[in-house]
């Protein structure tokens, strides 16, 4: 709930640039729809819309290009189409380095 409520103040604000950190973390499918559809519409309308998330196939579903950080710095920016072909070199870099880090600890 917190999530949509914060959503909603960013939208009315009807600004051209919205930045939007981790929008479909925590949600449910039906609200991550529904987020991904308002997306979706303000870039219709000409928003321009900076998107943090980590969870991958909804990037797919809503953004024109990706730029991949790690530590903070810029790995690759891509189009979604070269992001599918990387994705799963993605993921098992992502989850490569979580698992040096548990074994670390």
């Amino acid at each position: 709930m917190k999530k949509k409520l914060a959503l909603m103040g960013v939208l009315l604000r009807k600004n051209d640039i919205l930045i939007l950190d981790e929008p479909f973390n925590g949600v449910d499918i039906q609200s991550n729809m529904v987020i991904t559809e308002i997306i979706q519409e303000l870039k219709r309308l000409g928003k321009t819309i900076l998107v943090s998330s980590h969870i991958f196939s909804t990037l797919r579903e809503s953004c024109d290009e990706i730029i991949l950080l790690s530590k903070g710095e810029v790995l690759k920016k891509v189009t979604t189409d070269e992001y599918a072909e990387l994705e799963r070199e993605i993921k098992q870099r992502v989850v490569g380095e979580q698992v040096k880090k548990l074994r670390l600890e």
